[in-house]
């Protein structure tokens, strides 16, 4: 009897540690929202991934330390729904915890802080919506070493009039209704840190404020690196006041590995002594009291032509060794082959060679060169990091 207990026992406890936790959250318009799904023990063999319920979504996600983490930017009324924590292992497929997002309409008189990469590829978009109709927006900015600057001010129903010394991107709002405005930034540059405000009409006190941070990563040398060199790579934040984490992380197939980390400081280096992974694989990590507020990765700031390079620098590496073997051994091939057809002989007579017989043995000789692609061989022994310094 008693072991009947007991079996009823383990099934209602392996029965209850596969129901899912639900949560829900209200969170503000415009800001950033990280959800973490945690698992115990995550085997080799499974994966954790994040899906909405009308799809996979293309925010930051990031697995480490047996959770996985999941960045909403600048969440609006596309953000709602349900987010679902997966862990796939062995074709099944588990609800760890799902995530209810609701996200309030107006955000006045509310202040966020948001987390960007500095690269060519990233961007901030900056929300004003409000139920009260105004006929004039002004949007500042204001950084630890520029004063209050005026980026914008639109009357309701005009054209925007551009003021500032940051550059705007294409999706920002070009003709104001007086209700509603997207203020689009992009590229993200490193300096373009500090605090977002804007006031309708002529409001003293601001309707949103957004505080800005900045992320950069950076390999040191920046130029053309061989691949047994040694690299510094640098991750680092802008002025924050908060206490922040930096994580220096690297992907060990689906494995995520903890290389460095530093707390309470703006800047993380790590020296590579021999470059024999791709930089692609590595990533910058941004955490505040245990929240991920962002990951900095080198194919953000890699076009992708060189992050093709970058990806493929092992088998050019290969090819290269390779090529220039069958080089070496068809040069001495035709050498050998060329001193057998020619007569010595043995007097001093001066001896008259066949001039079109040798211009072809030559032509013949590059022709297989080139089509071995030797030409190029030295080019190849080097790739461009080409990161980019904001």
């Amino acid at each position: 009897m008693q072991l009947a207990y007991l079996i009823v026992l383990i099934l209602m406890c392996g029965f209850c540690s596969r129901l899912q936790t639900i949560s829900n959250h209200t969170v503000q318009r415009g800001s950033d929202v990280t959800l973490r799904c945690d698992v115990p023990l995550l085997s080799e063999s499974s994966t954790l991934q994040w899906i909405k319920d009308t799809g996979q979504t293309s925010n930051t996600t990031l697995v480490y330390n047996n959770s996985a983490y999941i960045i909403l930017h600048n969440v609006d009324d596309h953000s709602e729904g349900i987010y679902y924590c997966k862990m796939i292992e062995n074709g099944s497929v588990d609800t760890v915890i799902n995530h209810t997002i609701n996200v309030t309409t107006y955000a006045e008189g509310k202040k966020h802080t948001l987390y960007r990469q500095s690269s060519s590829h990233s961007d901030l978009l900056l929300i004003f919506k409000s139920k009260t109709n105004y006929q004039r927006l002004v949007w500042t900015w204001e950084s630890a070493r520029h004063s209050k600057t005026e980026l914008i001010a639109v009357e309701k129903g005009g054209e925007v009039q551009v003021k500032g010394p940051i550059k705007l991107g294409q999706k920002i709002t070009t003709t104001y209704n007086g209700q509603c405005f997207l203020l689009h930034i992009s590229p993200v540059k490193f300096n373009y840190n500090g605090i977002y405000r804007s006031f309708p009409d002529s409001n003293k006190s601001p309707y949103t404020s957004t505080i800005l941070h900045t992320i950069r990563v950076s390999a040191e040398p920046s130029g053309v690196v061989l691949r047994n060199q040694s690299v510094i790579l640098t991750c680092e934040v802008s002025d924050v006041s908060d206490s922040v984490t930096l994580v220096w992380l690297r992907m060990e197939g689906n494995i995520t590995v903890q290389v460095k980390q530093a707390n309470n400081k703006t800047l993380l280096t790590v020296h590579v002594s021999s470059f024999q992974s791709d930089l692609l694989d590595w990533q910058c990590a941004v955490f505040t009291e245990n929240t991920l507020r962002a990951v900095a990765s080198f194919g953000s700031i890699l076009s992708t032509t060189d992050a093709a390079v970058l990806s493929k620098a092992g088998k050019i590496t290969v090819v290269i060794v390779v090529m220039l073997f069958a080089g070496v051994l068809l040069g001495v091939l035709v050498y050998y082959t060329y001193r057998k057809q020619t007569p010595v002989s043995e007097e001093s007579e001066p001896v008259y060679m066949n001039i079109s017989k040798t211009m072809n043995d030559r032509g013949i000789f590059f022709y297989l060169l080139i089509n071995m692609g030797l030409g190029s061989t030295v080019c190849s022994y080097q790739f461009d990091l080409n990161v980019a310094h904001s």
